[in-house]
């Protein structure tokens, strides 16, 4: 798979996950709720799409190298794919949040202004969608300074594509350091199965657990609990598709206090059901 990847900076969390529909299979609708923006790069083959949305609905031709942009809105948004010959695609999660955060911070148009962009070609972009993927498999986090690169870009390369100007990515001083933030990431994620005590994360970084919290929002752009929330869910992506345990047990394998809790997270974030993403790629694998 496929699945979840850590990134801007590389240490926001933005979740992935691969379509991929293949002979005798011509034919698959992917329905969700738009809760994060969406990208999605085709890799593989060619495909007629139908994307609906708000009771109309837009047809498209993609092929390998086109992106599509779906933004963010909280409607039901599904598209239809149909492929002769198979196709497969990168999909790629950014939370609203961390992009309007981005683009407050260097003076760009704010990502509530951006609207869909079905198909477009940028090479730049997916060359960086391209690096991303390839590091999607399990919840890391980026290792290398190219990784960081990618993850700016993707978001240069969105403003640009909705008209705004390039920006000039400036240096945060008042962040942790990708050093320090790669250890606080990786102290976590050996903490999934468990509480993640805020008091210890601090302690480990030498500060009061109200100026880790503090400063650890500034760098992720979210709070240290839902940050954590989303390397879980993250996590759940590869477990769903790749398996079948049951949803209790991974909820109570990630952390989760209950299934209820982790199908509630779940489609709240991804937009569907953990259940309907299960579905989803087992049809896409058989």
């Amino acid at each position: 798979m496929d699945v979840s990847h850590c990134s801007p900076y590389p240490h926001y969390v933005w979740l992935a996950h691969w379509l991929d529909l293949r002979p005798p299979q011509i034919f698959d609708v992917y329905a969700s709720r738009h809760v994060t923006h969406r990208l999605l790069l085709t890799t593989d083959g060619d495909a007629d799409v139908v994307w609906a949305t708000n009771g109309s609905e837009t047809a498209f031709h993609t092929a390998v190298g086109n992106v599509g942009f779906f933004p963010c809105d909280h409607e039901r948004h599904a598209l239809s794919i149909t492929t002769a010959d198979g196709f497969r695609a990168y999909s790629l999660f950014i939370p609203e949040e961390q992009l309007c955060r981005a683009c407050h911070s260097e003076g760009l148009p704010p990502a509530a202004d951006f609207r869909a962009i079905p198909v477009f070609r940028d090479a730049l972009m997916a060359a960086s969608l391209l690096r991303l993927s390839a590091r999607s498999e399990g919840s890391q986090v980026s290792e290398g300074v190219g990784d960081e690169i990618a993850a700016r870009q993707v978001i240069l390369r969105l403003c640009v594509a909705a008209g705004g100007r390039q920006p000039e990515w400036q240096k945060d001083t008042s962040v942790f350091t990708t050093y320090v933030m790669r250890q606080i990431v990786e102290r976590m994620d050996s903490m999934l199965g468990g509480r993640v005590s805020l008091d210890e994360m601090a302690r480990n970084a030498g500060l009061s657990p109200g100026h880790f919290a503090r400063k650890f929002q500034q760098s992720a752009g979210l709070s240290l609990d839902r940050f954590m929330n989303r390397r879980r869910i993250g996590m759940s992506l590869t477990m769903l598709r790749e398996g079948s345990t049951p949803l209790a047990c991974i909820a109570l394998d990630l952390g989760f206090s209950s299934q209820s809790h982790f199908t509630r997270l779940f489609s709240r974030l991804t937009g569907m059901t953990p259940q309907r993403f299960r579905r989803l790629h087992r049809r896409m694998g058989a």
